[in-house]
């Protein structure tokens, strides 16, 4: 029996889905990507596959050969420089092409199961790959949203302590933040995720005029501090977040828009501009192992990775 094989169709279908693992690797493991890093990584996964089914693609059949070819798609997607980080990615990339083909040759068998071609020892589709395509895409999307987000969430469970620096005009200020699946805290106005930190570990980056009504007293006058800040810069960055934990029911923080943080995650580092920083004036940790809880969301998407 023969069969023909169109290259461009080898191509294309490498492209999508080479693309889609690795952005669903991205997803789990966190890593450092951009579109260009994986389109790029993945055109190198299509034209292997391209080349399989050419005269001299007999040279590309050893498993050491492929394995080459997947950590050069590996480094070029993620940046990769050091030998640990480079397995970790490749343990994320293997699990996933593995469920990813797992799962194609699972419909092969569902859509054309009058089509197939059997041995004594084996049953294989003659037909695959276009049909399943769609269906896997849409696989590999919900995996990567809402597989990746609880991911996260059951890591942010081990209680994991995560430097995170808080950079307001030319002032910097770094906190130890715990990653608190309980802070679901967000800004009324924007949606963004809120820090909560310590008035203590972030008091140089707020304006004087704050600063003062802060050390005069505990229970903090909102208004006043509003009004104190109308005429200058710090006008619209401030925020008023509403939260129910840390001791009261119905309360209101002081917040405000940083020009951006830097969370220093598993050797990459996470930034965002997104994101609102409540002050809190007491005490956050008993033990004072932290001055700062982090919203998870902050963690669940690789494009905040940089």
């Amino acid at each position: 029996m023969s069969y023909t094989i169109y290259l461009d169709e080898v191509f294309l279908g490498n492209l999508v889905m080479d693309y889609a693992i690795l952005w669903l690797t991205a997803r789990i493991g966190l890593f450092k990507t951009s579109w260009i890093r994986l389109g790029t990584a993945a055109m190198l996964g299509a034209l292997y596959a391209t080349v399989f089914f050419l005269p001299f693609g007999i040279y590309l059949t050893p498993i050491y050969v492929k394995i080459v070819f997947s950590l050069l798609m590996l480094v070029v997607a993620f940046a990769l420089s050091s030998p640990r980080g480079l397995i970790r990615a490749a343990v994320y990339f293997y699990l996933s092409s593995f469920g990813v083909g797992g799962f194609i040759f699972g419909l092969s068998y569902l859509f054309y199961n009058d089509s197939v071609h059997k041995t004594s020892s084996f049953a294989m589709p003659q037909n695959y790959t276009w049909p399943e395509v769609p269906l896997a895409l849409v696989v590999i999307w919900l995996v990567g949203r809402a597989g990746g987000a609880y991911l996260k969430r059951r890591w942010g469970k081990a209680l994991l302590k995560l430097p995170v620096t808080i950079f307001v005009s030319n002032k910097h200020r770094n906190v130890n933040a715990l990653l608190d699946t309980g802070n679901q805290l967000s800004d009324p106005v924007t949606g963004y995720p809120v820090i909560v930190a310590e008035y203590d570990a972030i008091a140089p980056l707020l304006p004087p005029e704050a600063r003062d009504l802060y050390e005069k007293d505990q229970q903090i006058d909102l208004e006043a501090v509003l009004a104190t800040v109308k005429e200058n810069d710090w006008s619209t960055r401030l925020r008023v977040i509403p939260y129910q934990s840390l001791g009261c029911t119905g309360g209101l923080l002081l917040g405000f828009r940083p020009d951006r943080i830097e969370i220093d995650y598993d050797r990459q580092r996470v930034c965002t501009k997104n994101v609102v920083v409540a002050v809190y004036h007491k005490q956050l940790s008993p033990e004072s192992s932290y001055n700062a809880l982090l919203n998870p969301c902050l963690l669940e998407t690789p494009t905040g990775l940089c």
